[in-house]
């Protein structure tokens, strides 16, 4: 079907609650996974109920259109993107709809598929129990993706894998009726439907060949799982649909069990001098049944100390791979010998060079750190060759593991491709990474080359292609040469009976085309970039193209979770669009003519980029550290260079000559906006909320209350004060004169303007560059005599130090940037040197999201603990939601508070007396959404210190 054909999906739209979209921004965003391919469907759907999803099937029965189930798109194989309707769950269908405790060691919880892992994680914080199949990605993975892949992790090696969780599951089948594993499996056959009466026949006939024809190896996604479908006369549908990849019908809820967790665990630590002793330790470790066993290559190692030198230190550069054995129990004197017979037998036999037992918290912590830290560093590697999902997913027999680790270096080798190992090693799987150019088509070619390659290194070893990633459109050409004729001839039988047209996935699985692995790549031979991508309006030290190509896809992004404070948009709505991949995703569509260049400028393209309120967070927890934030304002700059800005945001930027000329007329302007009807009819002239308490401008600004220069220290600071503390709340601007007095300082508050950080928000390129130019006007030589330029709001300070350089980087940005410090920077430096005063206060911290991107986003909290008499309480709840002056807009006030009542919630059920925050515009939505006094860090200091 074409993908231009949108006119049908009409008649869709007029049978399901769900959102649907036709249109080229949405179909291209959903086109891509955390893979290396990228295929366009003809809609998207997010559904709201299981009715929507029979709607679909029906609907797609009727046009032949193939129908693609898609969780958090972190997939790596290619299984969440086809041709046809891809079905969204994330955004509606995403709920825990109920949870039992069974016993103390166990329990069931029933979910939607769009529920995340990390979301069931939280739930069960502070509990014994806990859902142990997970994912590295489980933090944002969906529980209908990770048993669509049958996903493993870890500690799968002990605990199985997801399928081996699942107690039940709702499914709507190829004709678009519902029915559940449990109510199925009670069925008598005769009574089943005539496809699965069909289907149970077919496996019980053929059980001979379903027992002999699997590898032995417990970790195996490939294809599909046909044993124990059949058990006891009835027919079982738990572990088949589990790794299906969505090609069998469509989850739509799910039950699954969760247990009891071992309260101790610990850590063995062994450095090793070759693969061979590494694999016999890992056979040894075995014996004693880990929770896991992770191996690091001196492949990963030595890209990581080369990439990032700050971990030279951390990891031994004469080892060649080291070996991670966790062990867990009852009582940490069985975990301990767990670890000491580890050690023992791995040293008397000469195995490890070098071991390390890691029981308390703090010593864990300190090893997994590395193994942290070395993973995503390869995501950073500068130029064209990539660390691909390719081979990514193999396992072998752990007696082979020699033999595997021997194999793939001669592959890699001869090949002269570089490649890192690391992985799960306690169940043979290896993540095999080879970094290639898919733009290249040498490169191109040698996908094909490695993965046969490797395919029959793993095949000789009776292994398996897919661990636990499962097969998708990379792999599933293997699935008919892994297994013998006769077992993957069922296979299709199986696919045919459940899904006679071949609707569901139809690429996935039983696909035999052996060039599939190289169509539809995300980038590709002809790939190419147009001459849009030069029209700049930022300035960008690497071409614009190669930031939003950085994206991988991970699809982290969308956590939902505190475990990111990423992204505080996408937590509230759930929503594609407003995922920070999204923007990424359709800036690359835009720039290599995939998108015309005319929808930058159209509803569809816009409402993705301005879902990004630049609170900055991505850039910082990004594992590819994509700036979307500067992507967005790129976006952003080159649609208000064409069409300008809307009323509200031309208000908000001019923040500071509404200061200057109403602050003297304050009381009165206060007193005549207070009634709402007043603030009605702002909102209707300007589109400013009236839900908003108007900005009360304190009667005497900052510069009628200081002298221009403070103080008579040796070293001197210019102190850039900022809108808020200039003309809203100038007693913030006065205790930090105060503090650096103190602090033996002299200060100097020059005549200075707005940061400038309102204007770039809004996309007004020019406008900023002109904040910047009267700022370094006002400040001439001034900047050259100081020893610091010092900022107590964490946007300015930002501003300053990070976004100036994307408009002007020259030499006295840059000099601006490195005498910029924040203030509670420098009270951290001094606060073991001044007489600090007791004082008894109790205060909510709330850490704004641009603290966090700061060169010390601790100080603060470090520079409390040290003053006496004050209780701090780390309210840990995510962004305020107010993003500057974003949420002062009408349009974006209902979402702002969505995003920011959680923590006004904790801060007002808390026992503190007041708020504290280093933000302005925080601290506004904080005194708005609450009735507690919100103070500046500063302001405590000043009276706190002598």
């Amino acid at each position: 079907m074409s993908n231009s054909n949108e006119n049908i999906f009409d008649e869709l739209k007029n049978k399901v609650t769900g959102d649907i979209y036709t249109d080229k921004i949405r179909r291209y965003m959903h086109s891509t996974d955390g893979s290396i391919f990228r295929v366009e469907p003809a809609c998207i759907v997010y559904p709201k109920s299981t009715d929507d999803v029979v709607e679909i099937v029906k609907f797609a029965n009727k046009y032949q259109i193939s129908i693609h189930s898609r969780g958090a798109g972190s997939g790596l194989c290619g299984a969440a993107i086809g041709r046809g309707i891809v079905i969204d769950f994330c955004k509606y269908m995403n709920n825990m709809l109920g949870y039992e405790k069974i016993s103390d060691i166990e329990g069931t919880f029933t979910c939607e598929p769009g529920y995340k892992y990390g979301e069931l994680e939280a739930f069960l914080k502070g509990s014994s129990m806990w859902f142990p199949a997970a994912p590295s990605s489980g933090e944002y993975a969906t529980f209908g993706g990770m048993y669509g892949t049958n996903a493993g992790g870890g500690y799968s090696v002990k605990y199985g894998n997801v399928a081996d969780y699942i107690v039940d599951a709702e499914v709507v089948f190829h004709d678009g009726h519902i029915d559940t594993f449990s109510n199925i499996a009670k069925t008598d056959i005769g009574k089943l439907s005539p496809e699965l009466k069909e289907l149970y026949g077919v496996l019980n006939n053929n059980q001979h060949v379903i027992n002999g024809s699997y590898p032995p190896i417990k970790c195996n996604v490939c294809g599909y799982e046909l044993r124990d479908a059949v058990y006891e006369n009835s027919l079982k549908l738990h572990k088949l649909f589990g790794g299906s990849e969505g090609t069998l019908g469509i989850i739509t809820k799910l039950t699954f069990r969760v247990i009891r967790k071992k309260p101790y665990n610990a850590l063995v630590i062994a450095y090793f001098d070759n693969k061979t002793n590494s694999s016999k330790a890992a056979q040894v470790g075995l014996k004693f049944e880990p929770a896991g066993i992770e191996i690091m290559d001196k492949s990963l190692l030595n890209l990581a100390v080369t990439h990032e030198p700050s971990l030279e230190g951390r990891i031994p550069t004469d080892v060649d791979n080291i070996l991670m054995f966790e062990f867990e129990g009852d009582s940490i004197e069985e975990v301990s010998k767990y670890c000491q017979d580890t050690v023992k037998e791995i040293t008397e036999k000469n195995y490890a060079s070098k071991t390390f037992t890691a029981v308390s918290e703090e010593e864990k912590a300190s090893y997994w750190a590395v193994r942290k830290a070395a993973v995503p560093i390869l995501y950073l590697l500068k130029g064209k060759k990539k660390i691909l999902a390719l081979v990514e997913d193999a396992a072998v027999p752990t007696d082979k593991l020699v033999e595997y680790f021997d194999g793939l270096y001669e592959i890699f080798t001869r090949h002269k491709v570089d490649f890192v190992s690391y992985g799960h090693i306690a169940k043979g799987l290896l993540h095999n990474r080879p970094l290639l150019d898919l733009k290249d088509p040498y490169d191109i070619n040698l996908l094909k080359i490695l993965a046969d390659e490797v395919f029959e290194l793993v095949n000789k070893l009776n292994g398996t292609i897919s661990g636990e990633h499962g097969d998708g459109r990379i792999r599933s050409c293997y699935i008919n040469k892994q297994y013998n004729t006769e077992l993957y001839s069922l296979f299709l039988r199986v696919k045919s009976i459940l899904d006679p047209d071949g609707l569901f996935n139809p690429e996935i699985k039983v696909v035999s085309d052996p060039a599939q692995m190289t169509k539809h790549l995300r980038y590709g031979a002809d790939y190419g970039v147009s001459d849009k991508a030069l029209n700049k309006q930022l300035v960008w030290e690497e071409d614009f193209i190669l930031e939003a190509e950085k994206c991988h896809g991970c699809s982290k992004c969308t956590t939902v979770t505190n475990a990111t404070r990423m992204c505080p948009v996408y937590k509230a709505l759930r929503d594609e669009a407003a995922a920070p991949k999204a923007k990424a995703n359709i800036l690359r569509g835009l720039l290599s003519n995939v998108i015309d260049s005319e929808a930058m400028y159209q509803e569809a393209f816009q409402y993705v980029i301005n879902h990004c309120v630049n609170c900055g967070s991505c850039s910082k927890e990004c594992p590819s550290k994509v700036n979307i934030p500067k992507l967005a304002l790129e976006a952003k700059s080159r649609y208000a260079k064409k069409f300008g800005v809307s009323m509200d945001a031309k208000l908000v930027t001019n923040f500071e000559m509404a200061g200057k000329i109403t602050h003297k007329l304050s009381p009165v302007v206060s007193a005549l906006m207070a009634p709402k009807f007043m603030r009605n009819i702002l909102k209707i002239t300007t589109g400013l909320s009236s839900n908003r308490k108007f900005v009360k401008f304190a009667s005497k600004s900052l510069y009628e209350r200081v002298n221009q220069t403070e103080g008579n220290g040796e070293k001197v600071v210019m102190y850039f004060a900022g809108c808020y503390a200039s003309y809203i709340k100038p007693e913030i601007g006065e205790s930090t004169i105060n503090v650096l007095k103190k602090l033996g300082y002299k200060v100097v508050t020059p005549d200075q303007h707005c940061c400038g950080i309102p204007h770039l928000s809004k996309g007004l390129a020019k406008d900023t560059r002109n904040q910047i130019k009267k700022n370094l006007k006002e400040w001439g030589s001034l900047i050259d005599q100081v020893d610091y330029i010092v900022s107590a709001c964490s946007s300015c300070t930002l501003s300053l130090t990070k976004e100036w350089l994307y408009y002007q980087n020259d030499e006295i940005t840059q000099k601006i940037r490195d005498k910029t410090i924040f203030i509670m920077d420098l009270v951290e430096k001094h606060i073991d040197k001044v007489e600090v005063l007791e004082q008894n206060m109790s205060l909510g911290y709330h850490i704004p999201c641009h603290i966090k991107l700061l060169k010390n986003p601790a100080s603060t909290q470090n520079v409390l603990k040290k003053l006496k008499g004050i209780k701090v309480d780390d309210l840990k709840s995510g962004c305020c939601g107010m993003a500057g002056s974003w949420g002062m807009s009408a349009k974006n006030y209902d979402l702002s508070i969505k995003i920011g009542k959680p923590m006004v919630d904790k801060l007002m059920a808390s026992q503190c007396s007041a708020g504290i925050t280093e933000c302005p515009t925080c601290s506004m939505q904080m005194e708005h959404l609450g009735s507690k006094e919100v103070m500046h860090p500063i302001e405590v200091v000043d009276k706190c210190i002598k």
